[in-house]
């Protein structure tokens, strides 16, 4: 069995393993893919060197996490695009639950009942859900879906018991302040003691769309304040990283 599994960093300090998967269901034209499909902490240079080695199968990931987790990997992160379009991510959950923490970073447009249940299952594993913007149309507009199933699949993880945190972009024009605050008012009454996440925008060319000012942030984090607890992850990750896969010493199929 494949996974969508294409490229996987990890970071030394922190013991935490990025597995980056292809695909999603949304085209959001700010989305930093649109930079590059690496992993956009590692530095240029290496950034140059990589080339495509194909999607990893379910057991070379099992290998390559085996020996992360053997090396002393603590924490493996879900991303890249958008994990749950990947039949086998229940399967890499569950090889991942008792092994190590698990974050899995997503959109929430997609959840199976097999995720869900795996999910509930991982005592280690948590979720952060990306809220791009509670306009419903513009939501329509930018992610080319509705927005109805994200809140529908955020009450659905609520509900069961999977622990989950929420992230958001701040997007002068599209998601400012304002939205951000909208979003934070938003769990306060759907969620309760929520946590957002506020990540400023990594402005794309030719997307019209510039990074927020100090001015902007602070505005948006004070609003958000009233309402839920606030994180910050716009200073990246502060760790020494290494590319794991590609590789062509791993078996891809």
């Amino acid at each position: 069995m494949l996974t969508r599994i294409y490229h996987v960093t990890y970071y030394l300090d922190i013991r935490s393993a990025y597995f980056q998967f292809a695909g999603c269901n949304f085209s959001c034209p700010w989305c930093i893919r649109r930079l590059t499909p690496w992993d956009h902490h590692l530095d240029s240079r290496t950034l140059a060197s990589l080339r495509a080695g194909g999607f990893l199968s379910l057991r070379a990931f099992q290998e390559v996490a085996d020996k992360l987790v053997s090396d002393g990997m603590e924490e493996a992160v879900l991303g890249g695009e958008e994990p749950t379009v990947d039949d086998a991510l229940p399967a890499v959950i569950r090889h991942l639950a008792g092994r190590a923490r698990v974050r899995l970073l997503t959109n929430a447009y997609r959840l199976t009942a097999e995720l869900l249940d795996e999910l509930r299952r991982c005592a280690t594993c948590e979720v952060v859900v990306s809220i791009k913007t509670l306009d419903a149309e513009k939501h329509r507009e930018y992610t080319g879906k509705p927005l109805e199933p994200v809140l529908r699949n955020i009450s659905a993880l609520v509900e069961a018991g999977v622990r989950t945190l929420f992230e958001t972009v701040l997007i002068p024009g599209l998601n400012g302040p304002e939205g951000v605050e909208r979003i934070a008012k938003y769990l306060r009454e759907n969620v309760g003691d929520a946590v957002l996440i506020i990540d400023p925008l990594i402005p794309v060319p030719g997307t019209g769309w510039r990074r927020p000012t100090e001015e902007e942030l602070r505005d948006a984090v004070e609003r958000a304040q009233r309402y839920v607890a606030v994180r910050m992850h716009g200073e990246g990750r502060r760790s020494r990283s290494v590319v794991v896969y590609p590789s062509q010493l791993l078996h891809k199929a």
